[in-house]
């Protein structure tokens, strides 16, 4: 497990279904070496008994919205605004590839996302003047962007869920993103396999999840037929160990 959870392509873990199942997110580029693909090893493992493999080819999300899973309240305009200082401006495109004299930047901000212009520089070996100039490229063209995550137990939320859902193609969109707006749901796509939407749901506990389940996504039109798979423990979150109650990054192996 330990091994599993401080590979860089491993990017969220976690132990589901009363400690039998596995289910991790992998973000491996195409041009990977495939012979160094987790997706290559594991079928090689005593231990694994069994593995399913789905891609995510599409994530849903409501226009305009940050991807906050609501917890208990929702900000006025005018605060989110304060603290965001106004909605940011559309990608200028086209998107710039990154090359390899990014990867130490890239890097650096994947270890910490507020790192200072200062401090990249320092990690890099550039000038403050180049670590910035490099920056304004990537995250204008929106090649590069930023996120906030956390650990809902914090705020009370104990029941985390995945459900598999099964949509019919021609509702697939709709259906989609009107899960998406759920305040329940942190995170939706369309995936392959048998089940084509993938949902993870964040509630405070079980019959919360049930209210869920017999009221919002019930009322939801399209979808023939589900499966669920209840986290008993969290792993690895947004490509961060989890220390003590607290995202950490984790060490090389």
């Amino acid at each position: 497990m330990p091994t599993l959870t401080r590979r860089p392509d491993i990017a969220y873990a976690s132990i589901a279904s009363g400690g039998s199942e596995i289910i991790c997110v992998i973000r491996s580029p195409l041009a990977a070496q495939r012979e160094d693909m987790l997706l290559q090893q594991l079928p090689r493992s005593a231990a694994v008994l069994a593995m399913s493999i789905d891609l995510l080819i599409h994530p849903f999300d409501s226009p305009g919205a940050a991807g906050w899973t609501g917890y208990g309240g929702h900000l006025t305009p005018e605060q989110e605004q304060v603290l965001t200082g106004g909605p940011s401006p559309a990608p200028a495109g086209p998107l710039l590839p990154p090359t390899t004299e990014d990867v130490p930047l890239l890097d650096a901000l994947a270890e910490d996302g507020r790192a200072s212009h200062t401090q990249l520089a320092g990690l890099t070996g550039w000038s403050k003047g180049r670590v910035a100039r490099r920056l304004e490229a990537l995250e204008s063209s929106g090649t590069l962007s930023y996120d906030i995550d956390l650990l809902p137990e914090r705020l009370g939320y104990h029941l985390n869920a995945t459900l598999w859902l099964r949509v019919a193609p021609a509702h697939l969109e709709r259906t989609g993103q009107e899960i998406a707006r759920h305040e329940e749901v942190a995170f939706a796509g369309a995936t392959s396999g048998d089940h084509n939407v993938l949902a993870i749901v964040t509630c405070r506990d079980a019959e919360a999840f049930y209210r869920y389940l017999t009221t919002r996504l019930a009322a939801v039109p399209g979808v023939d037929a589900y499966g669920v798979s209840i986290r008993v423990r969290r792993l690895k979150q947004a490509a961060s160990l989890i220390a003590h109650g607290r995202l950490v990054h984790p060490a090389p192996g």
